[in-house]
């Protein structure tokens, strides 16, 4: 299927590894150019250099961190005028005990998780609007339907993200700029490899047994593949796609146990 998006330009963050860097490639697949944001330098270029070589699409990087203003003005700096955002962004430590959490930590959190994506979204979305094309994807989580109070510094700042998506995409729909949210269960990706072995030396178990108990935790029995996730993203960046907007789409092996 064309997607109808060849020779349009996105903004992927989060893009040397993991989520991000499927979505990448799957958009680089369709056509798309990119410029792809991420904090680490080498492994942004050799990201880059992959995707470039193997689709013929141009490729720009810019080595930032998304969490702090100065990131996110070079970011808008080096695109002004993309026609896709997908915000994947990285978030500060967020597991622990509520009562411990301070002020700073509060805002470290709303800073890299909330702030980050909107203040992305207003150096872009009026230029959209005025082409009459804009395609805005924020990479949440599937705790944002499923809230757990030790996660609550990530899932607080989502939650607030969620409810300006919701509320830019009515303002932009008649512009056909969609905002949608993807929310990710468990992914077999770099991040849940590394966390699958934290666990295992923590329980002092084998790694396979940890991997199968989280496997079971979703209907599907299995971790996800990025590029199941990437194809979700590059659909709702389709010109096909331009009657779906403001939603917050589920993408966890139907782990989320309530109906809506």
């Amino acid at each position: 299927m064309d997607l109808g998006i060849k020779g349009r330009k996105a903004i992927v963050c989060g893009a040397s590894k993991g989520l991000g860097r499927a979505c990448a490639n799957q958009l680089a697949a369709e056509g798309v150019d990119l410029v792809l944001v991420a904090r680490s330098p080498a492994a942004l270029e050799k990201a880059a250099a992959e995707i470039g070589a193997a689709h013929g699409v141009k490729v720009e990087t810019v080595a930032t961190d998304l969490s702090v203003p100065a990131g996110r003005a070079e970011v808008l700096a080096a695109c002004p005028n993309p026609d896709i955002l997908i915000h994947n962004g990285g978030w500060p430590e967020t597991i622990g005990d509520f009562r411990d959490w301070s002020n700073k930590d509060w805002h470290e959190a709303i800073d890299a998780m909330m702030m980050a994506p909107i203040e992305l979204v207003k150096g872009v979305v009026d230029g959209m609007a005025e082409r009459r094309f804009g395609r805005i994807v924020t990479v949440t989580s599937r705790f944002v339907k499923e809230p757990k109070l030790d996660l609550s510094l990530s899932v607080s700042s989502r939650l607030g993200l969620a409810g300006f998506m919701t509320g830019i995409a009515r303002e932009m729909a008649p512009y056909n700029v969609t905002f949608n949210a993807a929310l990710p269960g468990i992914f077999a990706t770099e991040t849940q490899f590394a966390h699958g072995r934290t666990l295992a030396q923590n329980a002092d178990k084998p790694f396979d047994e940890v991997w199968k108990e989280r496997e079971s935790t979703n209907s599907a029995q299995r971790f996800g593949e990025p590029e199941e996730f990437a194809a979700l993203c590059a659909y709702l960046c389709s010109a096909q796609a331009g009657f779906i907007t403001g939603q917050h789409l589920l993408i966890d092996g139907a782990g989320y146990p309530g109906a809506f």
